[in-house]
């Protein structure tokens, strides 16, 4: 495998570094802090990966490779690490030119059988062939590709557009005397009256000289594509970069805390505990400064995540439902009636009256308002019991939802689902349902082998757990 460059930020970086020196990447763009922990210098090059959690769901990281490979590789040696993950995959990649076939109304037919949009004023009649750039890829729930009708070429230091006009710098090119050496370097060979340069975050870690040698070559190459137009229907012109969104549940998360624990103190559930909000990163870091002194042990990440869990008692919270296809049910609101701590171990009970009549899902069995739902939650188990209860007592049925062990915050409790369940009415025996969604996610790529081998497992002890309830 080749030595790729890997720039690594947020949450997971310390882990990821592990993980990606230990796997023959090299690491670029390096943070002090990690210069510190890791002993290095890092790598001055320019990456040709970048993998960083989001800002706005902490539990996930973004990977951005180019070239292609790079990208694919990087992800591969996450998953194969933690083993247990889901990820949703860009169809074509950031900056991907393609020539697509026009369906009327602004909607396109692109290479691969992907439908997308085109970002223009005016949109070409149905049947006509147009040149364009990805500019956005499907990677939410219910999201579209978006293409402009551009070329964008893109390089480990720049992007360049034809037509185009001018230069901007990424938002981590602020200093002026990073600015002018580069762009001093272009003006005067790449004619910016005809193509678009914009200088990428690695700009400041290369010579300007060769900077400038990248643009050019990008700049010629982007005005031919665009004089030469589309050919005769879908194709991938050039491959751009290669983008995935990797959910990291519980197992994976602690796989990633046994890596941060070899170069750093780390308490048991770092990585749980820090992607659960700003509190809860806070009170690690204070303990994990008390670890470094010998004041408490890792195990006082579990002390802190029971702590978090005993606030919640009496509390109305709600359950971050999120499937591999990154869509998320906030169900609830529950009243947590009750927790329990013991061996590293939360178990929780959750209480719900139902205020309005309907159908309980899976079950089949009509809802009435003050009928109850009861809910027990346990961070070791891949099993979430819900038991549903008339109002006057009677017993309506039982669903075991099958997903990752449930993890804490100040807010509530979330979980991966793994689409498969097991349901069971009063006098029935339990039937395994949704087997066919865990199926298809797993036909998809959405979840890893060892995720999807994991749900049948579990699927298999919940229909035994219930077997024992009347």
């Amino acid at each position: 495998m080749p030595g790729y460059g890997v720039r690594v930020r947020g949450v997971y970086a310390t882990a990821l570094a592990v993980l990606f020196r230990e796997r023959g990447f090299e690491l670029a763009d390096v943070s002090d802090v990690l210069k510190s922990r890791l002993g290095i210098e890092g790598s001055g090059r320019a990456p040709e990966v970048t993998v960083k959690s989001l800002d706005d769901s902490p539990d996930e990281v973004l990977v951005l490779g180019y070239p292609w490979e790079a990208g694919v590789e990087a992800e591969r040696a996450i998953l194969e690490a933690v083993g247990y993950a889901s990820v949703v995959r860009g169809r074509l990649g950031l900056y991907t030119v393609v020539d697509a076939v026009s369906l009327g109304g602004c909607r396109l037919r692109l290479p691969g059988g992907v439908e997308g949009r085109l970002d223009a004023r005016e949109c070409p009649p149905e049947g006509v062939v147009v040149r364009g750039t990805v500019v956005r890829e499907a990677v939410e729930p219910g999201g579209e590709v978006v293409v402009r009708g551009d070329v964008r070429l893109v390089g480990p230091h720049v992007v360049v557009s034809a037509p185009g006009r001018g230069v901007s710098f990424s938002e981590h090119l602020r200093r002026e005397e990073e600015r002018a050496p580069l762009l001093a370097a272009i003006l005067g060979r790449v004619d910016v009256n005809e193509v678009h340069v914009h200088f990428r975050s690695a700009a400041r870690l290369a010579d300007p000289e060769a900077v400038a040698v990248e643009a050019l070559e990008l700049a010629r190459r982007a005005v031919q594509l665009h004089r030469e137009g589309p050919g005769g229907g879908e194709a991938i012109v050039t491959r751009g970069e290669y983008v995935s969104i990797i959910y990291l549940p519980r197992p994976a998360k602690e796989e990633l805390d046994r890596l941060r624990a070899s170069v750093s103190p780390t308490v048991e559930g770092h990585h749980s505990l820090k992607a659960g909000g700003r509190e809860e990163s806070m009170m690690v870091d204070v303990l994990e400064e008390a670890l470094a002194g010998g004041a408490c042990t890792p195990r006082a990440g579990r002390v802190l995540e029971a702590s978090l869990a005993r606030r919640l008692q009496g509390r109305r919270v709600m359950v971050d439902h999120r499937r591999p296809d990154r869509s998320v049910t906030r169900l609830g609101p529950f009243t947590v009636s009750r927790v329990e701590a013991s061996g590293g171990r939360v178990e929780v009970v959750l209480e719900r009256v139902f205020t309005a009549p309907g159908v309980l899902d899976g079950l089949g069995v009509e809802k009435k308002p003050g009928d109850r739902a009861v809910t027990r939650l346990s961070t070791d188990s891949w099993i979430v019991l819900h038991e549903y209860v008339s109002s006057d007592g009677r017993p309506l049925g039982f669903y075991a939802n099958v997903n990752t062990p449930p993890e804490v915050s100040s807010r509530g409790f979330r979980y991966l689902d793994l689409y498969v369940d097991v349901v069971k009415r009063p006098g029935e025996p339990p039937r395994i349902v949704d087997a066919e969604e865990l199926e298809e996610a797993r036909s998809r790529g959405l979840i890893t082998e060892g995720l999807y081998e994991r749900a049948l497992r579990e699927a298999e002890r919940a229909a035994g757990i219930l077997e024992g309830l009347p």
